[in-house]
């Protein structure tokens, strides 16, 4: 089995970031330096994406396992809208292992259900995933666009991602199975119980912000943030405020630790 690649930096406690479907780990750049000067950050390129473009996973067990080989033990755990799936799923699994989950732009359940409407239609899903076979690189535009209507500087944010994606391409099972995930994945039942982030955009057109009270009535105990102006990629679009949230968030698991 290929091992996945980890680019390790920074000082402080271990923090592994996941990024999201189509990116690699190079999206989280508006925040690396403010990462870094707090923990000592894992960047991951998620089976398929970035580096590790050649190391296959062809299901969401696989991907995990190799996942887990590559976590630190006792870290930070952030992962950012399908690396939010991926990250609860880690949290299931091996709860040990992880200090605190930090999820951005991420739910229990990213598609809609009859008792889950505020989520992203499974029709919409579904078309991403049969469009992607036919018009790779436009799949992946009007993905990234959904991501950023209605932020400031959309244009200058989308033209960065794509550039980046296209030089970087992943592979297209990569790409069809990280749909699957979105279309199917569902932690409404999860039992984990570290400390748990939910980092939600105003503005996001994937995650409605109007499943706050659906996540509080499923894990009240949970901490919220929204950030009113952002979309769904609050780290970009809005890096100091993504910041002072998070680091907030860790600052109160620290004290309540001691």
């Amino acid at each position: 089995m290929s091992e996945l690649i980890v680019k390790t930096s920074g000082r402080g406690e271990a923090l592994l970031a996941l990024h999201g479907w189509g990116m690699n780990s190079r999206v989280w750049e508006p925040v690396r330096e403010a990462l870094e000067s707090r923990f000592e950050v894992s960047w991951l390129d998620l089976p398929g994406h970035g580096v590790n473009r050649d190391v296959e996973a062809g299901s969401m067990d696989a991907l995990i396992q190799r996942v887990l080989n590559a976590m630190p033990k006792e870290s930070h755990l952030l992962g950012w809208s399908l690396g939010g799936l991926i990250a609860q799923q880690l949290a299931q699994q091996q709860p040990a292992s992880i200090k605190s989950l930090s999820l951005i732009a991420s739910t229990p359940r990213f598609s809609q259900a009859g008792d889950w409407p505020n989520a992203m239609s499974q029709d919409v899903l579904a078309q991403f995933s049969s469009r992607l076979k036919q018009d790779f690189d436009g799949t992946l535009k009007r993905f990234i666009a959904l991501q950023f209507m209605g932020i400031k500087n959309s244009k200058t944010i989308q033209r960065e991602l794509i550039s980046e994606i296209l030089q970087n391409r992943p592979s297209q099972a990569a790409l069809e199975l990280g749909l699957e995930l979105l279309r199917h994945c569902d932690f409404r039942q999860s039992t984990f119980t570290m400390p748990t982030h939910w980092m939600l955009g105003g503005k996001d057109r994937l995650v409605p912000v109007a499943v706050v009270d659906d996540i509080k009535k499923l894990r009240p105990k949970d901490t919220i943030t929204v950030i009113e102006a952002a979309g769904h990629a609050p780290f970009i679009s809005h890096p100091q405020a993504f910041t002072e949230a998070l680091f907030e968030f860790i600052k109160k698991q620290d004290c309540h630790a001691r």
